[in-house]
């Protein structure tokens, strides 16, 4: 990690329109500052991003802020940055487990994801990235869950997978999940 660098993470919302993360890293680039790592997503017609960047150390929060004043008046959007301290810029090496991916389909009902992340989190499993859909009509909903997450060595995958299918048959839905086993994370 460069020390002679500030680091901040950048939050984006608004109502979606093409042409958004094209006027959000313009405005990153005419500052000088670099994209380390971003994802963005449209929740109903809501844009959605979250940007870590590096920029040289005169600038500060005030300053990134300011670099946005342009987009945000061009597109309603709200930005909030935020200085990160350097030791919380890469994520901590974690010992080497497996990545999990599932997929949960089904009918929509209150609480899959309280209860498919709950269920993990008891299995000291870290969830490294979710996101979920709702399509069909109002009277009959469909859910769809995506989730990538990090399992430890020390947990019984056998045990894990019938718990989620266990689940899955409790909640009425699809669950399908894969392991593969990663180096390091």
């Amino acid at each position: 990690m460069n020390e002679s660098k500030n680091y901040f993470a950048v939050f984006v919302l608004g109502t979606d329109s093409p042409g958004i993360v094209a006027d959000i890293s313009k405005a990153l680039f005419e500052l000088g500052a670099n994209i380390n790592d971003s994802s963005h997503t449209i929740i109903g017609n809501q844009f959605a991003m979250l940007l870590l960047i590096s920029t040289e150390p005169v600038y500060n929060t005030e300053t990134i802020q300011n670099a946005f004043q342009i987009v945000t008046q061009k597109r309603g959007l709200t930005v909030y940055t935020h200085q990160l301290r350097h030791e919380d810029v890469y994520r901590k090496s974690s010992e080497p487990g497996q990545l999990c991916v599932i997929h949960l389909y089904g009918a929509d009902k209150p609480g899959i994801v309280y209860q498919v992340t709950s269920l993990l989190a008891k299995n000291s499993v870290n969830i490294t990235d979710l996101s979920t859909r709702r399509f069909g009509s109002e009277s009959k909903p469909i859910y769809i869950m995506y989730l990538e997450a990090e399992v430890p060595n020390n947990i019984d995958t056998r045990k894990l997978g019938s718990d989620l299918n266990k689940l899955a048959l409790s909640l009425n839905v699809e669950i399908k999940y894969e392991l593969e086993e990663v180096a390091s994370l």
